[in-house]
């Protein structure tokens, strides 16, 4: 991951752009997942990000297909290869993974812009 751009600046981004349009929130706009549950998106954002910033591909089944052999394989909903909450719009990572990875390419085509002279 590149040391110049924290978590944090990712999951702000995320926050802005991701939740607001997150079936998981109340209609006030807060996270209703909560409790001992963490959002996936959260929980995996050192994952995600890597992936996004590994690989380099204007084809989303790439980042897909990296996603499910990175992340989905020890997600504690995967049970036996089988993930409950894909066959649902349960996973936040899966439903909003376009998103994430077109929010994440676009700060890091932020900070390269920023870089140059």
């Amino acid at each position: 991951m590149n040391p110049n751009h924290s978590l944090e600046r990712y999951k702000e981004a995320l926050s802005k752009i991701v939740c607001t349009q997150c079936l998981e929130k109340s209609g006030r706009g807060i996270c209703s997942i909560g409790g001992s549950e963490e959002c996936a998106i959260n929980r995996y954002l050192p994952e995600v990000v890597s992936i996004v910033e590994t690989i380099d591909s204007s084809v989303m089944h790439d980042y897909v297909h990296e996603l499910h052999n990175v992340v989905c394989v020890s997600c504690q909903e995967n049970e036996g290869g089988v993930c409950k909450l894909r066959a649902t719009p349960g996973c936040e990572l899966d439903l909003y993974f376009p998103l994430i990875v077109r929010t994440i390419n676009e700060l890091q085509a932020q900070e390269i812009a920023m870089k140059k002279p």
